[in-house]
């Protein structure tokens, strides 16, 4: 008696082939065997999935990427990868139990699905286990301190003293939540841990400002020799109070009066100095910055001059002195860090600032190839042990899904649209050293300062529209 129900297994089809074809795409084996039902079956998730996968590249291979500095898409790409593995087993195991199995080739035949589950287990483990790292490094770099500011994010004794926006002002005004064109403007530091937490300073300082109307970034730069300027809350620093040392100041009561953390009470300055509303900030350790450029395969920079600082330090208190010569330059991690750091062999603050800068554009650059990618969980294991990032609204976070949009951002931006600026002369000059106990210390010209701030910022800057300031450089 004849029936249109297909046959537990398709006669004449190899189950190893079978198992093969759907261990490359879910759903062919069970097409060679002639089960179009479940050949469907199989192939409607992957098709799905491959539609997921084609959506989430639509902005390039690096955005792409970036999506893994989340720790919610870390834990979605995780459970995803789980669930492939199940679906693939499956597909491979009913593609070889439908197929007809011989005597002579019955160990040849199990041997080669063993060798397909075994690969499936072992590729999907071993992307499960990145990922598994990833979203355990991605979840320390955002929230609360996780250490690497040493207890400067700690809250102080609350003060009555007022906060100021830039410029003079006849009585203190509240500091703006936001900007009203909707720009974001981030903080980047950098941690010199070399003498130890106690007297840790914070040595890069630099404002990236990100306008989405005019689809432009500014860059500005602070030397952290800058001493003798005014404070937000009030009052003016000393002569010989570097602001890199700030926080270290607050912390000891040398300086006093701030109604902020230390870290934040430095945030707040440089937005008070150089006059745009700051949203995020980020702290990097120098030591984690050595090891991210490793991660990235190293940076590649066009040096103006040859750098020779026998004062250099490596950050061990054991080995000084660099040299770095002119011209095209590729840099690994330590010599990257040292092509932004040195200040003797290369000229002064204001240009190891300008180096500083130009290293952030190279990585950037790096970051935007797209064999990045297959640095990315190096990269990120890096980054969670030496990043930290927040907000100064508590009310609007710093949300880990933003390292994506702003990089997706930041590529779209022409690169004539991005400013640099380091506040170095004629925005400062040196302060006789008769005044500063023998330290050289250099003070800013405000009243520059706010001419640039609103030029660069337009209406958000926070001098817009208020009378000069007074010049505070003796």
């Amino acid at each position: 008696m004849e029936t249109n129900e297909p046959s537990t297994r398709a006669e004449g089809r190899s189950p190893s082939l079978a198992a093969l074809l759907s261990f490359i795409w879910p759903g062919l084996g069970q097409l060679y065997v002639g089960n179009r039902r479940l050949a469907a079956l199989f192939l409607a998730p992957t098709i799905l999935l491959v539609a997921i996968l084609g959506y989430q590249l639509r902005q390039g291979v690096v955005v792409f990427g970036a999506r893994f500095a989340d720790p919610e898409f870390c834990l979605g790409a995780l459970i995803i990868v789980i669930l492939i593995a199940i679906w693939r087993l499956a597909a491979v195991a009913n593609a070889f139990l439908t197929g007809q199995q011989r005597r002579d080739r019955r160990v040849l035949d199990r041997f080669v699905v063993a060798a397909l589950v075994a690969i499936v287990v072992v590729t999907h483990g071993f992307s499960g286990v990145l990922l598994a790292t990833a979203y355990d490094a991605t979840s320390k770099v955002f929230g609360s301190d996780n250490g690497l500011l040493g207890g400067d994010l700690a809250t102080p004794i609350p003060t009555p003293t007022p906060i100021q926006t830039a410029g003079p002002t006849a009585s203190p005004t509240p500091v703006p939540t936001e900007s009203p064109s909707g720009r974001v403007t981030m903080l980047f530091t950098g941690v010199d841990s070399a003498n130890g937490r106690d007297t840790r300073s914070y040595d890069s300082l630099m404002v990236v400002s990100y306008d989405p109307t005019a689809n432009t970034v500014q860059m500005v730069s602070i030397p952290r020799e800058i001493a003798g300027f005014p404070f937000y809350w009030g009052g003016k620093d000393h002569l010989s109070d570097w602001i890199t040392y700030l926080p270290n100041y607050l912390r000891s009561g040398h300086i006093k009066g701030s109604p902020d953390s230390p870290y934040i009470a430095l945030v707040n300055e440089i937005q008070y100095i150089v006059g745009v509303h700051i949203d995020y900030w980020t702290v990097m350790d120098l030591n984690g910055f050595v090891k991210m450029v490793d991660a990235l395969g190293g940076i590649d920079v066009v040096s103006p001059y040859v750098i020779n600082d026998p004062t250099y330090d490596w950050l061990d208190q054991k080995h000084f002195g660099v040299i770095i010569g002119s011209g095209p330059q590729h840099l690994n991690g330590a010599y990257a860090l040292a092509y932004a750091r040195s200040r003797h062999g290369g000229g002064n603050d204001y240009k190891r600032a300008a180096r500083q800068q130009q290293v952030m554009m190279a990585l950037l650059a790096k970051m935007s190839k797209p064999g990045a990618i297959f640095q990315l969980n190096n990269l990120i294991a890096q980054v969670g042990s030496s990043v930290q990032t927040g907000a100064t609204n508590p009310a609007k976070p710093f949300r880990p899904s933003m390292v994506a949009d702003y990089i997706a951002a930041a590529e779209a931006v022409p690169s004539k649209s991005f400013t640099n600026l380091v506040l170095g002369p004629p925005y400062t000059k040196s302060v006789p050293m008769s005044l500063t106990g023998g330290k050289a210390s250099i003070c800013m010209s405000m009243p520059l300062v706010a001419a640039e701030s609103i030029k660069l910022f337009g209406k958000d800057s926070l001098y817009y529209g208020k009378p000069t300031p007074a010049n505070v450089c003796p």
